[in-house]
């Protein structure tokens, strides 16, 4: 499979219209417009998904809040699923968009219409692909690491009222970062994955179960000393060992650069 990298330094901007605002323009410079074409009504439900589909990676309060307003557009059941599978396929898609996908999901939680919560459903969405993510892993490797991405973010960012996260995504979460740590067959994309989302959500879930944490980091050290495993794999799980040593705190400048520096050399290395 080819390699995807980490895609630090990648642009951040918002191509998002404020609300109100003119359609946004398309892939040709024209204005969006629907199947009729005409631009979706002020307030519609198609314009909160046309809103959702044009952010990018820069989630901000503004965003959030005006999210919050075009989701008033919701008035039937079909409406919440429609709008929540829109940002949890948006988020499968880019594993750097599953946390600003997190935090909306976060934000729109607690609204219900006609009896169904948004919570729910986007749990149901994560329930129903956890099942099947085995087979998900063989047959489309990449909406399997967007899966991978979106459940952890979803641990992460989709808070209870009081604050802490839920308990149930635990055992999941803790269950495909080990699939990922544990196969031989592993690619380096993967370990990319495992990386990247066990710093951003490691501390939470130690928080949850430290033996299981503990067991974990063990493996992972235990990945590194083992044949088999590439540079560029190594090098991952070094940074992340590193990270968790740390207790999940971000790693220093000097060291984030020490490790891009040390991947980019062994990309340049294998084109050779």
């Amino acid at each position: 499979m080819a390699s995807t990298g980490r895609g630090r330094g990648r642009g951040r901007g918002l191509l998002a219209p404020k609300v109100g605002s003119a359609p946004r323009p398309g892939p040709d410079g024209e204005s969006e417009t629907n199947n009729n074409g005409n631009s979706p009504p002020p307030g519609s439900v198609q314009e909160l998904e046309d809103y959702l589909e044009g952010l990018t990676l820069n989630l901000t309060e503004e965003n959030l809040e005006d999210i919050m307003t075009l989701s008033q557009s919701m008035t039937s059941e079909d409406d919440l699923k429609n709008v929540a599978k829109r940002i949890y396929e948006k988020s499968l898609k880019d594993q750097e968009f599953s946390k600003c996908g997190a935090c909306i999901c976060d934000r729109l939680a607690n609204i219900e219409v006609q009896g169904s919560k948004f919570r729910n459903v986007i749990l149901k969405f994560v329930q129903e692909d956890f099942k099947v993510k085995d087979e998900t892993r063989c047959s489309d490797n990449k909406r399997y690491l967007g899966f991978v991405s979106v459940l952890c973010q979803i641990f992460g960012n989709l808070r209870l009222a009081t604050g802490d996260t839920m308990k149930p995504l635990v055992t999941p979460v803790y269950d495909c970062l080990e699939q990922i740590l544990n196969d031989a067959a592993s690619t380096e994309d993967e370990f990319e994955c495992l990386s990247i989302q066990l710093q951003s959500v490691g501390k939470d879930l130690e928080l949850q179960d430290q033996p299981r944490m503990s067991s974990l980091l063990d493996q992972v050290r235990t990945r590194i000393i083992n044949d088999g495993l590439t540079a560029r794999g190594r090098c991952t799980l070094l940074e992340l060992l590193e990270c968790g040593s740390r207790g999940w705190k971000p790693l220093s400048n000097n060291l984030t650069r020490f490790y891009c520096d040390k991947i980019v050399e062994i990309f340049a290395t294998s084109i050779e």
